[in-house]
């Protein structure tokens, strides 16, 4: 149909007629005119609703509902919800924080300039992180202070409290959700955060936190010091076996060889022979003084001859007695005996004193506490939650549903744009 303003300007003969040369030039004109309208309303920008060109778009009111429907799916609805749940539902968390640090009790190696004490402080400070949030404790907590129960109170939100009948690999997932705990590397202090739905109930798990990690850090050491306590008492026992063995030979020995010491039976048996050859010095003085005064065949002479004689023979009987290479049971022979016994029994006496002392040693060190769990910053009681962060909670829903929106928005006009070409 011709456009409207080539008829306002001219009006177009009719076949039949003719047409003048200056007709025709304003006709071809205006129609260059009108193409060149039409050519620029074709290439003006479309709307983003509504399409471009002389006409609407085959289903663009379809696409337009379906933009407005994703709109409150994607946007509308999840900032309704969060707002709904995390400024009116969402349960109030109070928070339990504690720091502290391992102790010894006896002189550490640090003080004596060895580094493994700093090792040994930095590895129990890691066990007691992995069991702070392991099922180990949680077993326990839920034990001694009923867990589950703290963690389903009645008046606790849907999304935010526990299951009580939800099993133990559950309450473990759920715990690790509630507590943190962190072990600075550099100088071994343990953080531990604790959230709960009441403040006395926070304080009371991080109390028993600390009691059962102090209980676990001396166990660790109560455990290698009571194999060195069991260790010691089998070498008691071993050493009073061999006691009870050397003296039972001893016994023996003495019961067979007929002395009880040999070294000391000799020597009374030498304070014997010296005083006999004291008077047999006496007596051969007296014999020479009386062999000059009076005649050989003398009766003083005789009886000082005769008392020398047995002093003599008494001497030599003594002296065999101690020792002789023809008198088998001498007291050399018996001493060669006795003295291998009495080594061993004074290394068996030995050996037991020395068991004896490590062995007390040993329980003194295990009935002993030797590392403190040291608390510089207390639990106290929370007075102001400070979970759930309402606002961070709320953007972390709704940022992600617009920038899919967005996101989706521009996928969807991508594709209009590449069906219509």
């Amino acid at each position: 149909m011709p456009d409207p303003a080539i008829q306002n300007q001219v009006a177009f003969p009719r076949p039949h007629d003719a047409i003048a040369p200056e007709d025709a030039a304003l006709v071809a004109k205006s129609i260059s005119r009108a193409l060149k309208r039409a050519a620029n309303r074709s290439r003006a920008p479309s709307s983003v609703i509504a399409g471009g060109g002389y006409a609407v778009r085959r289903g663009e009111r379809a696409f337009q509902k379906g933009l407005l429907a994703s709109f409150f799916a994607c946007v509308v609805a999840p900032i309704i919800v969060a707002s709904v749940y995390w400024g009116l539902i969402a349960s109030k968390q109070y928070l339990t924080d504690a720091k502290f640090a391992l102790h010894g009790s006896e002189n550490s190696f640090a003080a004596l300039g060895v580094s493994g004490g700093d090792e040994k402080q930095m590895q129990d400070s890691q066990v007691i992180t992995k069991y702070i949030l392991g099922r180990s404790i949680v077993l326990t907590l839920d034990k001694d202070i009923d867990l589950r129960g703290k963690f389903s109170r009645p008046g606790v939100d849907y999304f935010s409290r526990f299951d009580a009948e939800d099993p133990i690999e559950n309450l473990e997932k759920y715990w690790k959700k509630r507590v943190d705990a962190s072990v600075d590397l550099m100088s071994g202090i343990i953080s531990v955060q604790v959230r709960a739905f009441t403040p006395e109930d926070s304080l009371a798990i991080t109390q028993k936190i600390i009691e059962l990690s102090e209980k676990l850090v001396n166990e660790l050491s109560t455990r290698s010091r009571r194999d060195a306590l069991e260790q010691a008492r089998s070498e008691l026992d071993r050493a009073e076996e061999k006691l009870k063995v050397a003296t039972a030979h001893m016994r023996d020995a003495r019961n067979a060889e007929g002395v009880i010491d040999a070294s000391a039976a000799a020597e009374a048996i030498n304070k014997i022979i010296v005083k006999l050859r004291l008077d047999l010095a006496n007596a051969q003085e007296s014999l020479a003084l009386q062999s000059s005064a009076f005649a050989t065949e003398s009766p003083q002479v005789r009886l000082l001859n005769a008392r020398v004689e047995s002093l003599k023979k008494q001497i030599a009987d003594y002296s065999a007695q101690i020792a002789s290479t023809e008198n088998s049971s001498s007291l050399a022979g018996h001493a060669g005996v006795l003295s291998e016994r009495q080594t061993e029994l004074a290394l068996a006496q030995q050996q037991y004193a020395l068991s004896s002392s490590a062995y007390e040693s040993a329980r003194i060190d295990l009935e002993r506490q030797r590392t403190y769990l040291i608390p510089f910053l207390r639990p106290t009681l929370a007075e102001k939650s400070v979970y759930p962060r309402r606002w961070l909670e709320w953007a972390i829903i709704v940022a992600p549903a617009v920038f899919g929106w967005v996101l989706l928005v521009g996928v969807a006009f991508l594709v209009r744009d590449h069906m219509v070409k």
